[in-house]
Parts: C-alpha cells; structure tokens; sequence
C-alpha cells in the first residue's frame, strides 16, 4: 500500500455539527450527520484491504469519477463503516462498475431505482449485516446501515448522481440512503445465492441488484404452498412494473426475499432451487385483457404479448431470484423489483493478511 494519501485536506472546527454543515452546504453529505474522515480513520479502512490506496477499482457514473480504494475509503469513513466490512464496500463498488449492471442508466434514470447490495459468506453476522427481523429496514446492524450508505456515498461523491443535476428520479426511495442486507443461509433449505452464482460458501460475497424498491406481500389465507406461490408469482409480475415497459422480457431480475418458515414451506415442494424458479416463471404472467384498450396496443407493438394472449414478466425462470431472510414470524416476503436495464452482478471480497 502506498504511503502517500492523495484526498484534498479540509480543515473544520473541532465541534460535531461543523462537518454536517459543510456537507450539507456543499452537497456532498446525504442529509445525515457524517463521521469526520480524518486520516487516521481512511488508513485504518485502507489496512483491511490488500490493496493500494491509489489502486482503481472502476469509473463511477454518471460522471465517471475514477473509484480508487483511498476515495471508496473516504466515504465509508463518513459512513461509519468498520474496517472489517470495509472490502465488502469495495466489492459492491466494483460490482456496480460491471458493464451489464448499466450503472450510467441507472443513476440518471427518472426512475426511484437504486443499487441494493446483498451479502453471503461467513463474517455476516460478526459484522453486524442484518438477515432476521427487519433486514430490510429497522434492525440496526451496523454493517448493513454503513455499507449501504457508502456505496451511496461513493455514487454521490466519486459518481456525481444529485436529484435534479445527473439523477431525473421523480421520486427516489429510501434505499437511496443505502440499502445491504445478507442472506440468512443457516436458516435457508437451499444454496446460498453465492452458491447459486458460482461462489463457495467460504467465499464472502456482495451481489448488486438495481431494485427500484421494496414490495411487500402477505398471506394468512393460503395452506397450499403452491397457492401461495401462484399468487406471489402474479403479484410480482404487476401490470406497472418496470418489466412491462420494455420491449424484452430477457432483462433484469426480480429478487424475492421469502421467509425462512416459508422457505421452509416451499423446498417440501421444490427441494431444488431452479424447480420453485421454473414454477414462479410459469406464473409470473398477465392476460392482455388486465391492460386498457390503448396499453395493448402498444404491448403488442413491442412483441410483449405471446399467441396465447399473455404478457410475461421474464424470459426465463433464473431472472426470478430468491434468497433466504427476515424473521420466523411467517406470513411475509418481500419483493425487490426490476429496474430491467440492468443485470444482476456479483463479486467476492478479499481481505488482507
């Protein structure tokens, strides 16, 4: 690693609110208060990685600001990140720079789409990465709150995306803050989503998906595990879902994040993967009919609807998938939804030492 920082200085008054002032006058802060990035704090992120401070990992759009391992530091120190999380930031990082994750479109769409970093391997829990209850939102792990914001961090400050000067979102989401979350793989029946990917178990893993929110979906009524699937495969696939405005179905995915008792409930039917995929793809489906007069047309225009009359959500059942997480309470999933310009990417962390 080399010895020299390259980071512009700034000198603030030694008082906790002095810095968010500064970041909000500048905007370059994202709203919340942030963590000074002194020098001790950037080395101390940096010596958790193998590699250099001035090392590039990508050019972050949509001004394609040169990500090097000190300036991704930089702002996960403003996040709080823990040094021993730190390469997995640096994986999401470079996991988004892939071509096919099309992050350019992504950050200056007028859609609320955001990247959502999903974590496996086996330092989630020591890093605090929530996978229980409230993974989504409100468990507070420290992992989970700081990784996610320093990738948005780093999308603010190396990429340049700002509402209303490079991002058009008209409404933006909560995720935009940061969203990261892990698998619960000790409590799933299946391979992790690592495993699915191609990865090892002992390999920690960061997948990037472009999620455009978050979409609940409840039951109490359902005993039949495959009626249950059925109506989660025709919720996912919603009549105003971005998947539906394009004129292939062979684009992006929608993650499904199911319970572990669900789980539990469909690997009795489907004890492999790529079966319970096959089956909420068979589903994932609407009639032309659900579609006014006007949006048929323009469906049919796009060759979206087949000869049978239905519009499909996907090409294939892979672009439907499904990790394990949450609580035990049962009766909930949750849905991540398309942006459908962008594909699913995943990379694995390296630490040093």
């Amino acid at each position: 690693m080399t010895d020299e920082l390259s980071s512009r200085r700034l000198l603030i008054d030694d008082d906790s609110l002095a810095l968010y002032r500064r970041s909000l006058a500048e905007q370059w802060g994202d709203g919340v208060p942030l963590i000074a990035p002194t020098e001790s704090r950037v080395r101390e992120l940096l010596s958790g990685s193998p590699l250099a401070a001035d090392a590039v990992i990508c050019k972050v759009a949509p001004r394609f600001g040169v990500a090097t391992v000190e300036k991704i530091a930089v702002n996960a120190a403003m996040a709080g990140c823990d040094p021993a999380a730190f390469p997995l930031v640096i994986a999401a990082v470079e996991a988004m720079g892939a071509p096919e994750f099309n992050l350019f479109g992504l950050t200056t769409t007028t859609s609320s789409v955001f990247p959502m970093v999903i974590v496996n391997g086996p330092t989630r829990s020591r890093l605090e990465i929530d996978m229980a209850s409230g993974c989504m939102g409100g468990a507070a792990g420290r992992g989970s709150m700081t990784i996610g914001r320093s990738v948005a961090l780093c999308l603010r400050n190396i990429g340049g995306q700002s509402i209303d000067v490079t991002s058009k979102s008209v409404f933006g989401q909560p995720a935009r803050t940061g969203l990261c979350f892990a698998e619960w793989e000790e409590a799933s029946p299946w391979p992790s989503l690592a495993q699915q990917r191609g990865f090892s178990m002992d390999d920690e893993v960061v997948t990037v998906h472009g999620g455009t929110g978050t979409l609940p979906l409840a039951d109490i009524n359902n005993d039949d595990a495959l009626d249950l699937l059925y109506l989660i495969a025709k919720s996912i696939a919603y009549p105003l879902t971005n998947k539906f405005l394009e004129s292939t179905a062979a684009n992006g995915q929608t993650v499904l994040a199911v319970n572990p008792a669900w789980a539990d409930r469909f690997a009795a039917v489907f004890p492999d993967m790529p079966d319970l995929q096959s089956y909420l793809f068979e589903h994932a489906w609407q009639p032309i009919e659900v579609w006014p007069e006007a949006s048929r047309r323009v469906l049919e225009a796009k060759g979206r609807v087949d000869a049978t009359g239905r519009v499909w959500l996907n090409d294939r059942p892979d672009q439907i998938v499904v990790v394990v997480c949450g609580g035990r309470g049962n009766l909930h999933a949750v849905a991540l939804p398309s942006w459908a310009e962008s594909e699913l990417q995943s990379r694995a962390a390296f630490r040093s030492g």
